[in-house]
């Protein structure tokens, strides 16, 4: 289908497919190691797999909250503590998300209002520019420039 009669809204439409659905593609294409995104080639640790299995068959298979479990996002909080320090209400200031993309898109969509500017430094994560202009938002790019040995703006 044409741009023109295309079913996306026009502030979408220059936005194809992601890099790592471009990379996927090259990578199948030329039977190459794709390094484009995370791929694991592992199942993860075997106690995890267990308690998702159980955790299944229990039928405790149903959408969470929409900001994430409780109990997950208080472990997340914790983390946080433990890790960096930084303190975080899980009622208030944890939001679970699928990933990456869904996080930076949720932020974007919950703090950016229709015909503001966001600044994006480039090089910026693929994904960004599309969030901005969904929200309806005008993207500001600034270049990082390699100054010597270091990148300034």
């Amino acid at each position: 289908m044409s741009a023109q009669g295309s079913v996306v809204v026009g502030r979408l439409r220059e936005f194809g497919g992601t890099i790592f659905a471009e990379m996927t593609e090259l990578a199948q294409r030329h039977a190459a190691v794709n390094l484009g995104q995370g791929f694991p080639d592992w199942d993860g640790p075997p106690r995890m797999l267990e308690i998702a299995r159980e955790q299944i068959a229990g039928g405790n298979n149903q959408y969470p909250p929409g900001r994430g479990i409780a109990d997950l996002r208080a472990a997340i909080a914790e983390d946080r503590a433990a890790r960096c320090g930084q303190r975080f209400d899980p009622a208030s200031e944890v939001l679970v998300t699928v990933g990456a993309t869904e996080a930076i898109a949720a932020a974007i969509l919950g703090l950016v209002e229709p015909g503001s500017e966001v600044v994006l430094i480039e090089p910026y994560y693929d994904s960004y520019a599309a969030a901005v202009a969904l929200a309806g938002a005008t993207r500001v790019s600034v270049p990082l420039v390699r100054d010597g040995r270091r990148f300034v703006l």
